[in-house]
């Protein structure tokens, strides 16, 4: 094994190459493509943060409409079923 003069953690000076760097320098350049298989995104996505359009506004407060909504329904059910409970037990107590 020889030792290379090249730059690794801001230090030029003469190191040994690590595995990785050994497997890369006999690799072939094609073979480096081929193994990046990553699928490419079908939309790109706006880079966050920015300032969203007209089109995203709406959509962001369309969902956050849609779970207000959908979390209050969930607080009058959990407290319809609590208040039901809780007279049902009075009832029974009464009696």
């Amino acid at each position: 094994m020889d030792l290379h003069i090249f730059p690794r953690n801001n230090d030029l000076g003469p190191q040994m190459p690590t595995f990785r760097e050994r497997l890369n320098g006999m690799m072939p350049a094609a073979t480096e493509q081929k193994i990046n298989a990553a699928p490419a995104l079908e939309t790109p996505r706006p880079a966050s943060p920015h300032l969203m359009n007209n089109e995203e506004m709406e959509e962001a407060l369309h969902q956050v409409e849609m779970q207000t909504a959908q979390q209050g329904q969930e607080a009058l059910a959990a407290h319809a079923g609590l208040n039901e409970q809780r007279v049902a037990r009075l009832l029974g107590l009464l009696d």
